[in-house]
C-alpha cells in the first residue's frame, strides 16, 4: 500500500470521523473540576471497535483516566518491548493529546449560537462546542491516526514503535497526566520523538514555547480615612507604581538566544506566519518576555485608603530566558525604591515552568512539513508558541517534541468555540502520514 492509498482510506471514513468528533465534544470534560470519564469513554470505545488495545492509568481515580497504548512495528506485537525492559531498535514515536478542556462560563451558556457549549453542532463547515479547538479535535485526530497505523503496523517497517498517550490533566498543569506518565514509566513513554496536535495552525509546526513565571506580590501600607492622603499613599497607589516597574521587564531583559533561532525567526516568511496565526504583532514578542497583570485586589470601601493590595503577575519567558534572570531583575530593579517590607512576593511554583524548545531542523520537522504539504497543499514553517502545551515535559527530558494542529482562532472565545471540519481531517491525515513516513512504512 502506498501512502496515498493510506490517506484515501482515512478520507473514505470521513463521515464517521466527523460524527465521532461531535460525540467527543458532546461529552463534557471541563477542568476544573476535571471529570473526563465520559469523554474518555468515547475514545476508548472507538479504539476498542478498531481492535486497538488500551490501558487505563488513573492516578486520580476513575473520573480522571489517562488512556495509553503502544505497539511494535512489523512484528504484529501490541505492546512495545520497552515496557518490559527488553531492548528495541528503531525509532519510537509518541503521540499525545489531552481530554480535559477549559471550563465554561455558565452565565454565557445561553449566548452560544447552537444549543449551548456542549452541542457538537455541525453547520457543514465547523463543529461547535467547548474544547473542540483546545484540544478535542487534535486529541481525536491523534487517536484516529494511531488506530489506522496500528491496524497496518506490519507495514511500518521492521523496527520501531508507536505510543499513544491521552491524558486527563493538562489544563491544570499536567501533574497527573503527561508529567505523571513520564515520571513513573519514562522508558515506555518518553520515546525518541513526540508529536502533538494542540491548536497551532496548519501553517506552522511548533518547535518551542514560552515558559511561565507566575508571581503573587503583596503590598502593605498604613490604612486611613480616604481624606487623609497626607498620612498614607495607600497600597493601591503603591501597587500601581509596582506594576509600571514590572512592565519594564519587557524592554529591559534580553534572552540569551541561539543565533540560529534568531536568524530563523528574522525570516519575513516566518514572521508572517507567526502574525497570521497568533495575530498582528505576535512576531515582535515571540522571542521577548511579556508581563500580564492578571489580578489586583485592594481596598474594601471607596472612601478608605487601603492597607493591603495583592497583585498577580503572569510573566512569559521566551526561549533563552530563565526565571533566575527575571527574579534577580525584580530584586535589584523593581523592588528598589520601595521601603523595606512594603512589597513582598512569592513565586507560584506549581504554575511556573521554564521555556522549552527543540531543533528546528530535526527530521520530524521535515517529515511533518512534507506530510502537511501533501495533505493541504501548503508547507508549514517551524515557529515557537506563545502558550504552553504538554510538549514541554518531553523537551525537558531531551526528547524533541513538535505540534501540528488546527487553527487556534476561537479556542479562547467565551462563546462559539468551533473547529474547522476540513482542518480536523487534515490533521488526522498529516499525523498518520508523518508517522508512516518517519518509520519508513511500505
Amino acid at each position: 500500500m502506498d501512502k496515498q492509498a493510506f490517506l484515501d482510506l482515512i478520507e473514505a471514513d470521513r463521515s464517521e470521523h466527523i460524527a465521532l468528533l461531535q460525540k467527543f465534544i458532546q461529552a463534557p470534560s471541563p477542568n476544573p473540576p476535571g471529570d473526563t470519564a465520559d469523554a474518555a469513554t468515547v475514545l476508548s470505545d472507538y479504539l476498542a471497535q478498531q481492535g486497538v488495545p488500551v490501558e487505563v492509568i488513573a492516578p486520580q481515580g476513575p473520573s480522571k483516566p489517562n488512556l495509553v497504548s503502544d505497539f511494535l512495528c512489523g512484528s504484529g506485537s501490541t505492546t512495545s518491548t520497552r515496557s518490559n525492559g527488553a531492548s528495541q531498535q528503531g525509532a519510537r514515536i509518541v503521540m499525545n493529546g489531552h481530554i480535559d478542556v477549559f471550563p465554561v462560563d455558565t452565565s454565557q451558556s445561553d449566548k452560544w449560537s447552537h444549543g449551548g457549549p456542549w452541542s457538537g453542532h455541525n453547520d457543514g463547515t465547523h463543529i461547535y462546542g467547548r474544547g473542540g479547538v483546545d484540544m478535542k479535535a487534535g486529541t481525536l485526530a491523534s487517536t484516529i491516526a494511531y488506530s489506522y497505523l496500528y491496524r497496518r503496523r506490519d507495514r511500518l517497517g521492521k523496527q520501531g514503535s508507536v505510543a499513544l498517550t491521552l491524558v486527563s490533566d493538562e489544563e491544570t498543569g499536567g501533574k497527573f497526566g503527561s508529567r505523571w506518565l513520564l515520571e513513573h514509566d519514562p522508558d515506555r513513554w518518553s520515546g525518541d520523538v513526540m508529536i502533538n496536535a494542540e491548536p497551532g495552525g496548519l501553517q506552522s509546526i511548533r518547535f518551542g514555547e514560552k515558559g511561565t513565571l507566575r508571581i503573587t506580590f503583596t503590598v502593605i501600607t498604613k490604612g486611613v480615612h480616604g481624606a487623609y492622603t497626607h498620612l498614607s499613599e495607600g497600597a493601591n497607589r503603591v501597587a500601581s507604581r509596582l506594576v509600571q516597574k514590572l512592565l519594564q521587564i519587557e524592554t529591559d531583559i534580553t534572552p540569551d538566544l541561539d543565533p540560529s533561532i534568531v536568524e530563523h525567526m528574522r525570516s519575513p516568511e516566518v514572521r508572517k506566519v507567526v502574525d497570521e496565526i497568533m495575530g498582528p504583532g505576535a512576531a515582535d514578542i515571540v522571542l521577548k518576555p511579556t508581563v500580564n497583570i492578571g489580578t489586583m485586589h485592594g481596598g474594601i470601601k471607596v472612601n478608605m485608603i487601603p492597607d493591603r493590595c495583592v497583585v498577580e503577575a503572569d510573566i512569559r519567558l521566551p526561549i533563552g530566558l530563565t526565571k533566575d534572570v527575571v527574579l534577580k531583575y525584580i530584586d535589584d530593579k523593581v523592588l528598589d525604591g520601595f521601603p523595606q517590607g512594603q512589597v513582598s512576593y512569592q513565586v507560584q511554583k506549581a504554575a511556573s515552568n521554564p521555556p522549552s524548545h527543540c531543533p528546528v531542523d530535526h527530521d520530524m520537522v521535515g517529515v511533518l512539513a512534507g506530510a502537511a504539504e501533501k495533505v493541504t497543499g501548503r508547507k508549514p514553517l517551524a515557529i515557537p508558541s506563545l502558550g504552553a502545551t504538554d510538549t514541554k515535559f518531553w523537551r525537558y527530558r531531551g526528547v524533541p517534541a513538535y505540534v501540528f494542529g488546527v487553527s487556534p482562532e476561537t479556542m479562547a472565545a467565551g462563546v462559539d468555540e468551533r473547529v474547522s471540519i476540513d482542518e480536523f481531517l487534515a490533521v488526522v491525515k498529516t499525523h498518520a502520514h508523518a508517522v508512516w513516513e518517519y518509520l519508513d512504512g511500505k
